[in-house]
């Protein structure tokens, strides 16, 4: 029984290990990674959203947050998306269907993630900080001081992951590849969720 127990906390500890140190990520989260880059490449946010799938989602293993509410591997936000697409009411429903689509379709949320990036860059006028910190607390930051504290250690996060993946690719240029999962025209279209 006692070595049970040990093997559980050994496990737990490499389990969380492995959403810290990029050397431990399995093939799935490489993966989610490599793609999250390429789909924000060609607007000079691929080291961005790779570093939002990392933070966000432990590169694809945890989809999904229920205080939020968020789901994707950058875990969009589902009242937020709900609002801008539906322009309808926020619903249990129409959260169920949007996660669950956010959660199963990586370009979906890949294009979610890359027009709410747009978006922000363009009301920060191309300040990347600022940028990262209204992709994480929106408008909110800038009204409240505790808000302001979490959108900076959401941006220095962010920040020191752009710089290890930065390195990683350079280590590892088979990365630069795009992988075979990718399949998108990186064209952003108007995103349809649900026939209503």
């Amino acid at each position: 029984m006692k070595h049970f127990g040990l093997f559980i906390i050994l496990f737990c500890v490499s389990y969380l290990d492995a959403c810290k140190d990029i050397k431990l990520f399995n093939q799935s989260q490489i993966e989610v990674i490599a793609y999250a880059y390429h789909y924000g490449k060609d607007h000079n946010l691929g080291y961005t959203m790779a570093a939002i799938a990392w933070k966000e989602s432990c590169a694809g293993l945890y989809r999904i947050n229920f205080d939020d509410p968020s789901a994707g591997i950058y875990h969009a936000y589902l009242p937020g998306v709900i609002k801008r697409h539906y322009k309808a009411k926020n619903t249990s429903f129409r959260r169920n269907i949007v996660a669950e689509r956010l959660i199963r379709d990586q370009e979906f949320a890949s294009k979610i993630a890359l027009e709410e990036l747009l978006y922000w860059r363009q009301i920060r006028r191309n300040n990347w900080k600022e940028m990262i910190k209204s992709y994480n607390k929106g408008f909110s930051w800038e009204k409240s001081k505790g808000r302001d504290k979490l959108a900076e250690a959401y941006y220095e996060d962010i920040a020191q992951k752009v710089k290890v993946l930065e390195k990683y690719f350079a280590q590892n240029p088979i990365l630069q590849y795009k992988p075979k999962s990718f399949s998108k025209q990186n064209t952003l279209k108007e995103v349809k969720l649900l026939n209503e």
